[in-house]
């Protein structure tokens, strides 16, 4: 599924600025961006977030609602927690839950989230295997997987390390560090989860 991506009058209505400052923007390199085969600048929606963040431009809702979190956990109470904690920031992030692997897959596979938070003990399908399928295929492989665990044990970091996880936390979370951890794979300000 191909990364929504923003013309310079989109950009230009988000900042409320004439489209050929945003050109200005990309032509003078602050702004990055790539061009079609017709000419036209496009920017993806990553880059356009972390330049309206060092501009100190709030996220306009439709582009931050497009942040999507899956969350992967059989433990409901777990799952319920970390929704909480990622609707924190107000309008930031769509959350979403389910208990097992395969559930996540289909999921994934239906509307890729940007980021998986992924119990590693699942029912039908563990959350190793879960990240291995996503960090092989190339529609799958951009998305940012975070595991979490409640086994300490030195084969389960070495497995996922193996199958590409992006972060490994282990139970009972530091939320504050999981959501941290989360803004950096993201690509947001740090302090996008502070308590308001």
């Amino acid at each position: 599924m191909p990364e929504k991506t923003y013309t310079t009058h989109d950009i230009a209505r988000f900042c409320d600025v004439y489209p050929s400052s945003v050109a200005k923007w990309i032509n003078d390199g602050e702004l990055r961006s790539y061009q079609t085969v017709g000419g036209h600048h496009r920017v993806t929606r990553e880059d356009l977030a972390v330049f309206l963040q060092r501009l100190r431009i709030a996220l306009p809702s439709e582009l931050s609602s497009l942040m999507r979190v899956l969350i992967v956990d059989d433990d409901v109470e777990v799952a319920r927690v970390l929704e909480g904690a990622f609707g924190r920031p107000p309008k930031l992030f769509q959350t979403e839950v389910c208990h097992d692997g395969i559930e996540a897959l289909i999921r994934i596979g239906q509307q890729p989230p940007d980021l998986v938070i992924l119990d590693v003990v699942l029912p039908k399908m563990d959350g190793v295997q879960v990240c291995r399928v996503l960090k092989t295929k190339p529609e799958t492989r951009g998305i940012k997987v975070i595991a979490i665990s409640g086994r300490n044990t030195p084969s389960t970091e070495k497995k996922l390390a193996e199958v590409k996880v992006d972060a490994f936390f282990r139970k009972p979370l530091d939320h504050d560090e999981l959501l941290a951890k989360a803004a950096e794979l993201l690509k947001l300000e740090q302090g996008v989860f502070a308590r308001r």
